[in-house]
């Protein structure tokens, strides 16, 4: 039996990538960090009101291939609070994606004690710790969390050669404990077909501003993406707080990377789904024209 234990802290851990060359395609790379990324983001959003996270590639470390990912925590200007940041993100992140992993085999029991919580399926027990779990199954209802760890996993289908995705806290050659083989990546994948034909998916994307509506409400703000015009709300209140606030100041060309809900509805004669709406639901970070090379933190 596989036992993994969860630690109780972590602000430093592995992107394992298990492939027999040294490298990774660099889109699979770049969107599988994204989704990392996000995840973390939506992970500490939940655990740490009042503190921004950034991540940061520190390294591509040695083994098949490995990105060494940092957490850095600060907290926002007007925060008064004293409570101290917790360093669960990882935690979450990887119970959410070994106990997936691990209930496609059998059902898992689950034994929750004072301080801890034991998943054990025939094959796998994970010890967590009992604040991380807990707060993993209130995440584990958000569309925006799911469809960042899906991002992982899509991204590094674009690699034929990636067998498998792991996380580790070590920077050694040693293999992860947390780790899924290539076969169970779709299992990540969070769209759901309603009875109508219709389905959601979140999508994390960069938009750039051709008209603003800088007032709130459903009114329909229009922007450029992927070189196609698209025309959604901003329906993200913290963003018009800090818009009011003078916080930020929007113009033309300016960009807003976002989490973009997407209602697609699937043609009956092809099965192929088609975009039919767009929705902005949260806005991540500001991106003045002159400056979108970089990111400015909202």
């Amino acid at each position: 039996m596989t036992i993994v234990e969860i630690p109780r802290e972590v602000d430093r851990f592995v992107l394992y990538f298990d492939t027999p060359k040294h490298d990774v395609n660099a889109y699979a790379l770049a969107t599988t960090l994204i989704g990392l990324s996000d995840a973390v983001r939506e992970a500490n959003a939940a655990v740490n009101p009042g503190y921004q996270v950034e991540v940061v590639v520190e390294a591509l470390a040695d083994g098949s291939f490995q990105a060494v990912v940092r957490t850095v925590f600060e907290k926002s200007k007007n925060l008064f609070s004293n409570e101290a940041v917790k360093a669960i993100v990882y935690g979450i992140i990887a119970t959410h994606i070994y106990e997936i992993a691990i209930k496609t085999d059998t059902p898992a029991n689950i034994v929750v004690s004072s301080d801890m919580v034991v998943i054990e399926s025939v094959k796998d027990k994970i010890i967590v710790p009992r604040n991380v779990y807990e707060a993993k199954k209130q995440l584990e209802k958000s569309d925006r969390f799911n469809s960042a760890v899906g991002q992982v996993f899509h991204g590094a289908l674009s690699d034929p050669s990636i067998s498998g995705i792991g996380l580790k806290t070590d920077t050694g050659k040693t293999p992860p404990s947390i780790y899924v083989p290539r076969e169970k990546f779709a299992i990540f994948d969070a769209r759901r077909i309603e009875e109508d034909g219709t389905r959601e998916i979140v999508e994390f994307a960069n938009l750039e501003i051709s008209r603003a509506i800088l007032s709130r409400g459903n009114r329909k703000w229009e922007f450029f993406w992927r070189g196609i015009k698209i025309s959604a709300p901003v329906l993200d209140e913290r963003f018009y707080d800090r818009f009011f606030a003078h916080d930020i100041t929007i113009a033309p060309g300016d960009g807003l990377r976002v989490a973009l809900r997407i209602t697609q509805r699937q043609d009956s004669d092809t099965g192929i789904f088609i975009n039919e709406k767009y929705e902005v639901i949260e806005v991540h970070e500001h991106l003045p024209r002159m400056q979108q090379n970089g990111f400015q933190h909202l």
